[in-house]
């Protein structure tokens, strides 16, 4: 007998597109996107379409065939513009042979051959570990501008997602390699909020391990975007001197107050440099200290120094640097604020000279991504060493939306604010 088509909108022409068939195995779970040009091809005696979506932008194409059964469970939806279609077949597919067999297609073989490098993986996902510090190092917020909980990771196959008490499990969007020709992709999810405190689950596919979050995501109300003002801390004999470094800034603002002792927990540099020190508010006194661990699992990862935790009075403070025993120091007015949920601060470093970097956090930093200007659609680029870092070049006092992109184009999320406020020397 023949099931024929049980769900198809605006078909694309024909099956002409690449076939991806996975052979005769008893039951196959098919949980993915499929937002390719080409059609894909699924074949098994039994089939179970689970958490499954076909984009229609793309003309998405999916064809399942079976022997024995197909079923349809939760969200699977086929988009407009998109094709789907289920059939009961007699026989499963075999691959077509060879069509143009050669038995000696290189006569000449190189003794030592470069192997193949791997390809992406396709078919059926196979269990990974989506633990909250485990590789796949999710970022699962709350996001004020949007009112909604987020989240990323970094995985081979698409996971999916279930927010406790508000939505079944659902299949992440997909932003792109995480970095060109990695197998490995980002993954993404933006999901509304119902101003409640939820627990998020994460999992590869059904039968998988499930991840729950080690915390409740709540959507908080209060951003933090006000500064709070910065004094001009005695620098006595101190000339202002430019250093040549970068640091990425790690803060949680997640339920503090404006005038809360909001700690840093350090500094990274993206580079060496020798006998660098740190004040905070003018008093503070730390030495970096030299960085040699991976931090990434996809970038380079050359040495770095990083500090121990530093402790400022208030949310916003001045930070002094200097690398020659105090004789010269680089000042910074360091703005922090908030996207609305956990590890999600956004810190602006403007130095005395007007030059300005900016620290955004929550998406995995191994990535590449882009800060873009709302109003000016100038667009930039983070540095090499952090994925999540910006140098934006002497900017003008005032106050800059920005949205955060992957390199790919996918909006993550689309308030950044950054205030520019020059330090002084007394």
């Amino acid at each position: 007998m023949s099931l024929t088509t049980i769900a198809q909108k605006s078909p694309v022409g024909g099956t002409n597109g690449t076939s991806d068939a996975l052979g005769t195995a008893a039951e196959l779970q098919i949980s993915e996107i499929i937002d390719g040009p080409d059609c894909v091809q699924r074949s098994s005696n039994s089939v179970i379409v689970i958490n499954t979506l076909v984009k229609g932008t793309t003309a998405g194409c999916l064809e399942v065939q079976a022997t024995d059964n197909i079923d349809l469970e939760d969200f699977f939806d086929s988009e407009n513009g998109s094709s789907f279609d289920a059939r009961i077949v007699a026989q499963l597919p075999q691959p077509d042979p060879n069509p143009n067999p050669n038995p000696d297609p290189n006569p000449n073989p190189d003794p030592n051959p470069t192997p193949d490098p791997d390809p992406t993986p396709t078919g059926e996902k196979v269990c990974e570990n989506l633990a909250n510090h485990g590789p796949a190092n999710p970022h699962l917020y709350g996001h004020t501008s949007s009112n909604s909980f987020v989240g990323n990771l970094i995985a081979i196959y698409a996971p999916e997602y279930r927010i406790e008490g508000l939505t079944d499990w659902k299949v992440m969007s997909s932003a792109g390699a995480v970095k060109p020709g990695s197998a490995e992709k980002l993954f993404y999810f933006q999901e509304p909020s119902d101003g409640g405190s939820r627990n998020i689950i994460l999992r590869t596919k059904a039968g998988c391990q499930e991840f729950r979050d080690v915390r409740n995501q709540q959507v908080l109300a209060e951003t933090l975007e006000e500064e709070t003002g910065f004094s001009t801390p005695s620098m006595g004999n101190t000339q202002p001197a430019a250093i040549d470094v970068n640091f990425m800034v790690n803060s949680e603002l997640e339920h503090r107050g404006f005038y809360d002792a909001i700690p840093v927990y350090n500094l990274f540099t993206d580079r060496v440099v020798n006998n660098l020190s740190l004040r905070v508010d003018g008093s503070q006194y730390s030495q970096f200290q030299l960085y040699t661990y991976d931090l990434f699992s996809f970038r380079s990862n050359p040495d770095k120094m990083d500090t121990p935790a530093l402790f400022p009075a208030r949310k916003d403070f001045v930070l002094d640097v200097s690398n020659d025993g105090w004789k010269t120091a680089a000042r910074y007015n360091v703005y922090r604020n908030y996207q609305g949920g956990h590890w999600s601060t956004v810190t602006t470093m403007t130095r005395h000279d007007k030059r300005v970097s900016v620290t955004v956090q929550g998406i995995n930093w191994d990535m590449d991504q882009r800060l873009v200007n709302v109003n000016s659609g100038q667009v930039y680029y983070n540095i090499p060493e952090f994925g999540n870092v910006f140098d934006l070049g002497p900017l003008n006092d005032g106050t800059y939306h920005f949205r955060i992109e992957t390199y790919t184009g996918v909006v993550i999320n689309d308030r950044v604010i950054v205030k520019v406020k020059q330090p002084l020397f007394n």
